[in-house]
């Protein structure tokens, strides 16, 4: 289920979780730059460029969706980006080791 659009005022709430290469993510009216340090956070992948992605706050719900997937709605108001699978999987990490988002 995907639920996207610019939140009012209201307060901010992300939860991110990776399990062999799917991904749950909550995000209610917040800034898709904190929605990426919270994946830099947990997942443990270095994100270059993620606090330069624009637009308004997002809400969103995401469950058992790829990384892939995840990563073009949550960056689909970027002009692009690439991204570098991690040589060896870690446990509830992230399967990338780092992401370039395009300016």
């Amino acid at each position: 289920m995907l639920l996207c659009g610019a939140g009012s005022a209201a307060a901010q709430v992300l939860s991110l979780e990776f399990h062999d290469g799917r991904v749950r993510l909550t995000a209610e009216n917040v800034p898709v730059s904190r929605i990426l340090a919270e994946w830099a956070r947990i997942g443990g992948t270095q994100i270059v460029n993620g606090e330069r992605v624009p637009g308004p706050p997002a809400t969103l719900e995401l469950v058992d969706v790829s990384e892939q997937e995840a990563l073009e709605v949550v960056l689909r108001s970027a002009s692009g980006f690439l991204s570098a699978p991690r040589e060896t999987p870690l446990a509830g990490a992230s399967g990338y080791a780092s992401i370039l988002i395009l300016p």
